[in-house]
C-alpha cells in the first residue's frame, strides 16, 4: 500500500515541476513569471481549477459503477472491436518492443499525461488568459461527460488482456505499478482513450481560439503529445486502434459543445460574478435576495408557456431519471439473506446453500437454503462438542468433525432435515468429500493413510484407496488428491467405478509474473511448492498451491491437461468453488509478493471466471473483506465480513433480476413519453411556421 502511494505520489510531484519547469518555453511572449503568480492564480480561477479537477471525483464514482455494471450484466464490446482490428497492435507491439521502451513509455502514460492535464489548465490561468481558459477547461469537461456513456455501456477491454501473447506491458512493470493500476483502473474503459481526447480537445481549443497566436508553441507541443501517445498506448498493452479514433472523435463534440455553452456557463460560475455576488449580499442582504429571486423567476418564466424547448427537457429529464433507477438496479442485484443473523460458515452446490450458525448462547444452528425459492429448511442435529465442517453436493451435505459424521438430503417437501446416517469413525476423520458411483451417492472419509467410502446409507463400500493423503476432493466417480515430487506437486486421480489411475503434474509458473518477481530479485522455488486445497467437477480440477510468497490457483482440464492460472498470478488467492461454467473465488487485489511474510491488512475480493470465454471478472469493490465464496446453480453466494465484525450472507444472481418497483417506472415512463413526443411533434410543426 505504502509503496503504490509512493509511486503515485512521485508521478504526481514529476507532473507538477514539468509542468512548471516548461513555463518559460511556452508562455505567452508578452508574460512573466512570478512566484506571487502561482498564488494569484487560485484566487482568480478557483472555479476553473474545481471544474476540471471535480472529473477525478466523478471517475472514481462512475469507474466503480462501470465495474459493478460489467459484473453484473458483463457487457463486452471487445470481441467486435477485435473482429475489427485483428492483431494489428499486437505486431506494433512486438515490432518495438525493448526493455527501455517499456521503461520509458510506462511512466510517459502516467507522469506524461498528469504533466499535459497540470500544464493544459495551469497555463491559461497563470497567464491570465480568461478567454482562453474559459473554453479550455469547459473542453476538458466535456470530454469526460461525452465519455461516460462508453464506460458505463460500451465496455472495451484493454488490448493486453484480450488479445492472445499481448502484454499489458504498463500494468505489470513492476507489482507496486500493477497493484496501483488495478486500484485505479477497471481496464475496461478502452473506448473512447482519454489520454487521446483530452489533449487533442485542447488543442482543437487553442487552435479554434487562439487568434493572435500567443499559444503556438504549445500547440505544437500538443501535436508531438498526441503522437506519442497514440504510439505509447498502442505498444503498452492499452488501448485499440479504434480507441484513438473515440477520443479524438469526443474531443470534436466536446469542443462544439464548449462553443455552445460556455457564454451560459460562466455567466454562472465565473468567479468575479460570485465575488460580486458575495459583496452584493454582505452589503444587502434583503436586496441580494430579491435580485436572486428575480432571476430565478426568469429561468422558469419561458415554462409558463413551454415550447419545444421546454418539452426537450422534460423528455431528457424523464429518459435521465428513469436511466437512473435501472441503472442502479443493474449495480445493485445482491442481496443478502433474510434469517441468517449469525453465519460463522457456509457451503453450497448446485441449488442449495447451508449454513452455519452459533447463536448467542453457544447452540450451533444449521439451515439449508434454497437459493432459487429462498425458502429455508431447518436441520435436525445432535448437539456437537465443537463447531462441525460442512460439504455440499448437488444432492446433500455432511456434517463432521474428526470424531463424527451426519449425512443429510436436500428435501424441498420436509420442513426440517434429518441426517440419513450418523457414523463415529474408528479413526480420526481428516477431510470429507461428495461423490458417486453407480449405486448412487458416496460420502468419501480421508484418514492418516487411507479413505473410507460410505455409502448414503452409512454402510462401507469398495474399493478401498491407500495414502498418505494430503488435499483431497471428489465429483461424481472420481477422486483425486495430492502428493509431492522432485519437481512440485502431483495430483493422482482414481475412478470409483473402473481401474482408471492418473496423475498430473501441477504447473503454478507464470512467466510474465515470475519474470517480474525476479526483477524485484524474489525466486521461487517451485519444486518444494504444496498444495493446499482441491476441488473438482466433472470437467475440471482446481489446486490452490502454496508458493511460499504467495497462493496461486491452478485451474486444470482433466482430460487435456490443459493448465490455467486463474485471477491474477502476483496476488493472494484462495477459496475456489466451481459450478458449470463458473468459477468463484477470492483475491487481494493489493498483495505485493515483494514483501516477505506479508500479512494480508486489505480484504479479499470474490472473482467470477467463466470457463466458456476464459475470461475472469471482479463483482466485489469495497472495503469490506469477503469469505466463503460458493457457486450454484444460479447464483454467487459469499459472507461479508462488516468493519465491526458481524458477518452478512449475500446473494448474487448470476441472471439480471430488476425488482418490480423499476418495472412500474418503466411503463409509467412509456406512458408519460406517448403524450409528451405528441405534444414535442405539434410544438415543433408550429414553431417552423411561425
Amino acid at each position: 500500500m505504502v509503496a503504490e502511494t509512493g509511486i503515485y505520489i512521485t508521478w504526481v510531484t514529476g507532473a507538477i515541476l514539468l509542468s512548471i519547469i516548461f513555463m518559460p518555453i511556452f508562455k505567452p511572449s508578452y508574460a512573466k513569471i512570478t512566484v506571487d503568480g502561482f498564488i494569484d492564480m487560485f484566487r482568480r480561477y478557483w472555479a476553473h481549477i474545481i471544474i476540471v479537477f471535480s472529473v477525478y471525483i466523478w471517475k472514481d464514482l462512475f469507474d466503480g459503477l462501470d465495474r459493478s455494471l460489467m459484473a453484473n450484466t458483463r457487457i463486452d464490446m471487445t470481441p467486435y472491436v477485435y473482429a475489427i482490428e485483428g492483431d494489428v497492435v499486437l505486431w506494433i507491439q512486438e515490432a518495438f518492443r525493448s526493455v527501455l521502451f517499456d521503461q520509458i513509455l510506462t511512466h510517459f502514460y502516467v507522469m506524461g499525461f498528469m504533466a499535459m492535464t497540470f500544464s493544459s489548465l495551469i497555463y491559461p490561468i497563470y497567464f491570465d488568459d480568461r478567454y482562453m481558459a474559459d473554453r479550455v477547461c469547459l473542453s476538458m469537461f466535456w470530454v469526460y461527460i461525452f465519455a461516460i456513456p462508453f464506460y458505463l455501456f460500451f465496455n472495451v477491454r484493454v488490448t493486453g488482456d484480450h488479445i492472445p501473447l499481448m502484454e499489458t506491458i504498463a500494468y505489470d512493470l513492476t507489482p507496486e505499478i500493477h497493484n496501483w493500476f488495478t486500484r485505479i483502473d477497471p481496464f475496461t474503459n478502452g473506448m473512447p482513450s482519454l489520454h487521446i481526447g483530452l489533449p487533442f480537445a485542447v488543442w482543437l481549443s487553442m487552435q479554434k481560439w487562439d487568434e493572435d497566436g500567443r499559444w503556438r508553441r504549445y500547440r505544437a507541443f500538443l501535436l508531438i503529445f498526441i503522437s506519442i501517445t497514440a504510439f505509447a498506448i498502442i505498444y503498452l498493452g492499452i488501448h485499440w486502434l479504434v480507441d484513438i479514433i473515440g477520443g479524438m472523435v469526443i474531443a470534436i463534440f466536446a469542443v462544439r459543445m464548449t462553443e455552445r455553452t460556455e457564454k451560459r456557463l460562466w455567466n454562472i460560475f465565473d468567479e468575479r460574478r460570485f465575488s460580486h455576488r458575495l459583496a452584493r449580499t454582505l452589503d444587502n442582504p434583503k436586496r441580494s435576495f430579491s435580485s436572486s429571486l428575480e432571476e430565478l423567476m426568469i429561468i422558469f418564466e419561458p415554462f409558463k408557456e413551454p415550447g419545444k424547448k421546454q418539452t426537450s427537457l422534460f423528455i431528457a429529464a424523464l429518459l435521465i431519471s428513469t436511466g437512473s433507477v435501472l441503472l442502479w438496479d443493474a449495480t445493485h442485484q445482491h442481496f443478502p439473506i433474510e434469517g441468517s443473523e449469525w453465519p460463522t460458515s457456509t457451503s453450497g452446490a448446485g441449488g442449495w446453500l447451508v449454513t452455519m450458525e452459533e447463536l448467542p448462547d453457544e447452540t450451533i444452528s444449521v439451515t439449508a437454503w434454497n437459493t432459487t425459492s429462498l425458502n429455508n429448511y431447518s436441520v435436525s442435529t445432535k448437539p456437537w462438542n465443537q463447531l462441525p465442517n460442512v460439504i455440499t453436493s448437488d444432492e446433500g451435505f455432511v456434517l463432521f468433525t474428526e470424531e463424527r459424521i451426519d449425512y443429510f438430503e436436500f428435501r424441498d417437501d420436509f420442513e426440517i432435515l434429518q441426517p440419513l446416517f450418523r457414523n463415529y469413525p474408528e479413526y480420526a476423520i481428516n477431510d470429507v468429500s461428495l461423490g458417486s458411483n453407480l449405486e448412487g451417492s458416496v460420502i468419501i472419509i480421508s484418514h492418516d493413510s487411507f479413505l473410507t467410502l460410505l455409502n448414503k446409507d452409512g454402510e462401507l463400500t469398495p474399493p478401498s484407496v491407500n495414502g498418505p493423503f494430503s488435499a483431497i476432493t471428489a465429483s461424481g466417480n472420481l477422486i483425486a488428491w495430492s502428493s509431492n515430487s522432485t519437481n512440485g506437486p502431483i495430483v493422482n486421480i482414481t475412478s470409483l467405478d473402473s481401474q482408471l489411475r492418473t496423475n498430473i503434474e501441477i504447473d503454478a509458473k507464470d512467466t510474465l509474473s515470475d519474470t517480474t518477481l525476479f526483477s524485484e530479485e524474489i525466486i521461487i522455488d517451485y519444486s518444494n511448492s504444496t498444495i493446499k486445497e482441491l476441488i473438482m467437477d466433472d470437467k475440471w480440477l482446481i489446486a490452490l498451491v502454496d508458493l511460499g510468497y504467495m497462493d496461486r490457483l491452478v485451474l486444470v482440464d482433466i482430460f487435456t491437461g490443459n493448465q490455467t492460472i486463474l485471477g491474477d498470478p502476483l496476488w493472494q488467492s484462495s477459496s475456489p468453488s466451481i459450478y458449470g461454467n463458473n468459477i468463484a473465488f477470492l483475491q487481494i487485489p493489493s498483495w505485493n509478493p515483494t514483501v516477505l511474510n506479508q500479512e494480508p491488512s486489505d480484504p479479499s475480493d470474490v472473482w467470477l471466471y467463466d470457463t466458456t470465454i476464459n475470461q475472469s471478472s471482479r463483482l466485489t469493490y469495497d472495503s469490506i473483506n469477503q469469505l466463503q465464496p460458493h457457486a450454484l446453480e444460479r447464483s454467487i453466494v459469499w459472507t461479508d465480513e462488516q468493519n465491526n465484525g458481524d458477518l452478512e450472507v449475500i446473494v448474487y444472481p448470476l441472471e439480471e433480476i430488476f425488482r418490480p418497483y423499476s418495472s412500474v417506472l418503466i411503463q409509467s415512463a412509456i406512458l408519460m413519453l406517448i403524450p409528451l413526443i405528441f405534444v414535442w411533434s405539434s410544438q415543433s410543426v408550429r414553431e417552423t411556421k411561425s
